[in-house]
Formats: C-alpha cells, sequence, structure tokens
C-alpha cells in the first residue's frame, strides 16, 4: 500500500470518527468514535515520519482523555441518550460563523510568521525546539490547567455522591 493510499484511508477514518462522535446520542459510543480519530491521527502523524507525537498521540489522548471520558459517563445518568427531551440545535449558523472566526484567528499569527520567514532563514525544526516552543512560555498555564482539570473531577465525583447521598435519604424518609 502505498502512502497516499494510507493517507486517504486514514484521513477518511479521522473525518468518520470525528463526525460520528458528535452526532452519536449515546455517549459512550461517542466517546469509542473520538478514540478512533485520534488513532486514525496518530496514523497519520506516523505517515509524516513523526513517530514520537504519534506515541504521544496513543498514550496521552486514546490512553488519558479516552478512559477519562469513560470514566467521566460512568459518573452520568443517561448515558444512551434515549430519554424524553429531545435537544436540537437551532443557532448552528451562528456555531459556524464563530467557529470559521476562531479558526482565522488562529491562523493569523502563521500566516505572518510564514511572510517574515519568507525574508529571514528557513526554519529547521527539530522535535527538541517544538518541545521549547510549546514548553517554554506555557509551563505555569499547563500547571495551573492540570489541577483545574483535576479539582473539577474531584467536584464532579463529589456532587455524584452528594446525588446519590440524598437519594437514599430521600428514600429512607418516605
Amino acid at each position: 500500500m502505498s502512502e497516499e493510499v494510507a493517507f486517504y484511508i486514514l484521513s477518511a477514518v479521522a473525518v468518520l470518527g470525528a463526525l460520528i462522535s458528535v452526532r452519536r446520542r449515546n455517549l459512550v459510543h461517542g466517546v469509542f468514535a473520538l478514540m478512533s480519530f485520534f488513532a486514525a491521527l496518530a496514523g497519520l502523524f506516523l505517515l509524516l515520519l513523526a513517530e514520537f507525537i504519534a506515541a504521544v498521540q496513543v498514550l496521552v489522548y486514546i490512553g488519558a482523555v479516552g478512559i477519562l471520558l469513560l470514566f467521566g459517563i460512568m459518573l452520568t445518568e443517561r448515558v444512551t441518550g434515549d430519554d424524553a427531551r429531545r435537544v436540537t440545535s437551532r443557532g448552528w449558523f451562528w456555531g459556524a460563523a464563530a467557529s470559521v472566526a476562531v479558526f482565522v484567528f488562529l491562523l493569523l499569527p502563521a500566516i505572518q510568521e510564514t511572510k517574515l520567514s519568507e525574508t529571514m532563514k528557513p526554519i529547521q525544526p527539530s522535535v527538541k525546539a517544538l518541545g521549547e516552543k510549546l514548553m517554554d512560555p506555557y509551563v505555569v498555564t499547563l500547571e495551573v490547567l492540570a489541577l483545574l482539570l483535576t479539582a473539577a473531577l474531584i467536584g464532579a465525583v463529589a456532587a455524584s455522591q452528594g446525588a446519590k447521598v440524598r437519594e437514599k435519604e430521600d428514600a429512607n424518609d418516605a
């Protein structure tokens, strides 16, 4: 199989996995579709000869984030999505417009950097340079975000346990 065919197959799996994960009402099926998206993305990184990023993709996103999402789903009551309430999106146009605006906003620095780098020396990419570029200015932010996510997870568990205790107390009172 050529690299081009593998690229198209992995891209199709990634797009389908992303679409299925967004459209499924069953949360468990959505998470497994999201994990297949992450696996396809890791395959695309392998095609780009970025083995380290592919391994990180598998370990962090498929391993940690996927399991964390499944753990969070286990704390919810309506997993299958077959409740009587039907949620419909009425603001899809504004959501699409906002996502395009965010995409352009995020893309502008890359476009400006490309214009600057055309007049300057060419960029020599390396894993070390990528790590320094990603971690140097954001180390404190990353640590605070990790603490915030941990506190949110503990809060979700505490809220879930509190609701179960109240239900038992209400049942005992009746």
